[in-house]
């Protein structure tokens, strides 16, 4: 290991030298190459070009001297009188002087008048012009025009042989060897290639390899094109040049750029040394100014006053010790203080009260949260969210009674009071009026409410975490009750805890089989015989015992879980009808709270229960309260349209316990009405509930609606029903929610009687 700094300062400056001129050759090398193969391809390219325009110069001389045949009078006499001996003649003599190899004279229906090659009609069918065909296992370049006099008396070929002598012509002209061969044989049929080489190729050909490989095998790069020949053929065209002949420029670069970058680096080297003894001796010094700084001692470094670069880093160094030091101080205040207020944070607040909790101080902890802060942030954007928080903070700052303040969360903050505080505490007072104040966003004012978790220490605990957790529920509590705060009390966690609990087990509570349906049921008034029933949904859970529906329902609702719920009421409910030995009008009442009817899921339920059961909507009645459809009512009625439209029948459930209105029940296309428990009870003694009993149900049956009275505990409220008409009665007198097979002994024994 190199130990002594001008050694090591040698070598790395030699490396950083020596790895920039590796990099630079790297690259400069890269960049040869490909301008090489660029080169290559395009010279290849031009060589194509050259192939072509060769040929095509050889056609138009094909066709000039097939003009000049066929323009000449004796020749078309001959032609035209059959005198055979002329024509040989003549075309002798013509093809003589432009030196064609294949000449050829057809009748106009592809008769052979005379030929030099035996090309038959074939070649010459529907290739009248110029073209390329193989005749005799040659390929030649063919021009075939028309003799007439005046009319088409006949047919002339004209054509020259493209053999290896015309790819050496091509060769000398093009810069690239040529290499010809057919589709269907795979025969070279011409090439410039040296003989080895065009054996090589041919058996490749034969094997069917890569021309890819070929290629690269024998170091040579090339451009293949297709020539279309006559019959559906095709001639493969392939243009090559060697490879290192076309490299040997590159390679003579790259010694030439290897060479530099060995003199650089030899150079960079000798630099390098005299760098090395310039620099050590004021870095032995600054070396110890960074050790004395590393111990945290900020006291004078007494470094070297220079002119140069070490004598700027001397200053630059004493900028440090101070910047450093400050650097400290700031770290050290934003891992405890929020940075958006510049209150302590949680980490720090929660350490702040554990040792007043550690000193035996007694106080109130608040915690305050800001009602509807989403909204805010939604509607007019984070930066107006921050600065409202900041606002907050600074009115919390300012308020100044408190012994601990912070921000422990999103819109949460945290004041200490060394006072036992209650709800109508002077400071609770002062703290509302004094934060409660709008806050000016632009030109508006922007009104701020908070909600207010109150928890005393140590006598509602002893320790961060509970407190927090007591204050937070406390403050959730202050939100339900749309107060500033809420002073904690004995058991609300527990409440708040076992809600979670409730929440936890019921995501399951269908899967582990713990959900029971009872059936209450429903009694026709005039002769108490049971018509029907109401499913009712109980759970019983292994830890947390009998949860009420009171208790549950609630939490699903909120949750999203009710719809999971539903659904497994409604296939229970199928269940059961299939099971329920009744007429066919007996009618299953299940309750749809408002997220099940205005969700799309009990669409789907619904009509796989139909697949099941046809007629699900005979025996089924959907029953939802009047809350379900204040909530949305266009699309709560569309809804209910929906199911009334399936011939589902629908009940208003609790009808007169929530906010009915006439309007609404005008609106409703529902089928029954449910009177509320809280006016049946007290029919007999209370003349108020049997005035609003008797009228709604004079109401609902003059809307044609059939009436049902739940909650009938007695006899004499049960007569008092029949007197006024009503349809259905529903109670304990009845019969309490029982399970499946009490009910169908219960419909057994009514059958016997």
């Amino acid at each position: 290991m190199i130990r002594r700094f001008r050694t090591r300062l040698i070598v790395i400056l030699l490396l950083l030298v020596s790895g920039s001129i590796a990099i630079s050759l790297f690259a400069m090398n890269f960049s040869v190459e490909q301008q090489a193969e660029r080169s290559i391809a395009q010279e290849l390219n031009v060589s194509e070009r050259v192939f072509r325009e060769l040929l095509n110069s050889r056609s138009e001389l094909l066709l000039q001297a097939a003009q000049v045949l066929t323009d000449d009078f004796g020749f078309k006499r001959a032609v035209a009188t059959g005198d055979k001996d002329t024509i040989v003649s003549v075309l002798v003599n013509h093809g003589e002087r432009i030196n064609t190899e294949l000449m050829v004279l057809q009748t106009p229906a592809g008769g052979e008048i005379a030929a030099t090659h035996p090309i038959g009609n074939e070649v010459t069918k529907d290739s009248h012009g110029q073209h390329l065909a193989i005749v005799d296992g040659e390929l030649f370049q063919l021009i075939t025009v028309p003799v007439k006099a005046p009319q088409l008396i006949a047919w002339a070929t004209l054509g020259f042989q493209i053999d290896s002598n015309l790819a050496a012509e091509l060769q000398n002209l093009a810069n690239a060897d040529i290499s010809l061969w057919q589709e269907s044989s795979k025969k070279v049929i011409a090439s410039s290639l040296e003989p080895e080489l065009q054996t090589n190729l041919q058996n490749a050909l034969k094997r069917k390899s890569s021309l890819t490989n070929w290629l690269d095998e024998q170091a040579l790069v090339g451009k293949e094109t297709l020539l279309e020949a006559s019959q559906g053929d095709q001639v493969h065209v392939l243009l090559s040049s060697s490879l290192e002949e076309a490299m040997a420029d590159v390679h003579r670069v790259q010694w030439q750029m290897l060479l530099i970058g060995v003199l650089a680096v030899l150079i960079a080297g000798a630099v390098a040394l005299l760098m090395a003894r310039s620099v050590s001796r004021p870095l032995s010094r600054l070396t110890e100014a960074a050790k004395q700084l590393q111990k945290g001692d900020y006291g004078n470094l007494n470094l070297e006053k220079r002119a140069d670069e070490f004598g700027e880093l001397a200053i630059t160094f004493e900028s440090m010790k101070g910047a450093v030091s400050e650097r400290e101080r700031r770290i050290s205040f934003q891992a405890t203080h929020d940075q958006l207020t510049g209150l302590p944070n949680r980490a720090q607040f929660a350490a702040d009260l554990e040792r007043l909790l550690n000193r035996g101080c007694e106080g109130t902890l608040l915690l305050i949260n800001i009602r509807k802060f989403r909204t805010l942030n939604d509607t007019l954007g984070q930066e107006v969210g921050d600065f409202v928080l900041k606002q907050i903070a600074q009115r919390l700052t300012d308020f100044g009674e408190q012994s601990l303040s912070a921000r422990i969360g999103g819109d949460e903050f945290a004041l200490v009071f060394e006072d036992k505080l209650s709800a109508n505490h002077d400071l609770i007072k002062s703290l509302r009026s004094f934060i409660e104040k709008p806050v000016k966003v632009g030109e508006s004012d922007y009104p701020i409410l908070f909600n207010t978790g109150a928890v005393e220490f140590p006598r509602q605990g002893k320790v961060f975490d509970t407190l927090l957790r007591r204050a937070q529920v406390s403050a959730q509590e202050a939100k339900r009750r749309q107060d500033f705060v809420f002073l904690y009390s004995e058991g609300l966690d527990e409440q708040y805890l076992r809600k979670l609990d409730i929440l936890e087990h019921l995501k399951y509570a269908a899967d582990e089989k713990e959900l029971t349906l009872l059936l209450q049921p429903k009694i026709e008034t005039q002769t108490g015989k049971t018509i029907g029933a109401e499913a009712l949904l109980r759970w019983q859970n292994e830890k947390l015992g009998f949860v009420g529906p009171d208790e549950f329902i609630p939490l699903a609702e909120q949750s999203g879980l009710i719809k999971k719920l539903t659904e497994w009421v409604f296939k229970q409910s199928v269940s059961y009808l299939k099971r329920i030995n009744v007429a066919g009008d007996f009618s299953l009442s299940i309750n749809l709270s408002a997220i099940d009817l205005l969700s799309d899921e009990i669409l789907s339920v619904i009509d796989e229960l139909e697949r099941e059961m046809p007629e699900l909507n005979k025996h089924l009645i959907l029953e939802v309260t009047e809350s379900a459809i204040v909530s949305d009512p266009d699309a709560a009625i569309e809804r209910l349209n929906w199911l009334r439209g399936k011939g589902y029948q629908v009940s208003i459930d609790d009808y007169g316990t929530g906010y009915s209105s006439l309007e609404q029940m005008r609106r409703l296309p529902v089928t029954e009405l449910k009177i509320d428990r809280a006016f049946v009870q007290p029919l007999v003694s209370s003349v108020t509930d049997q005035s609003i009993v008797r009228s709604t149900i004079q109401l609902a049956h003059e809307l044609g609606l059939k009436v049902v009275a739940e909650g009938v505990e007695d006899v004499e409220s049960w007569n008092w029903l029949k007197n006024q008409n009503c349809d259905v009665l529903q109670g304990f007198y009845f019969s309490k929610p029982i399970p499946l097979d009490d009910f169908n002994e219960r419909l057994k024994g009514e059958s016997r009687d």
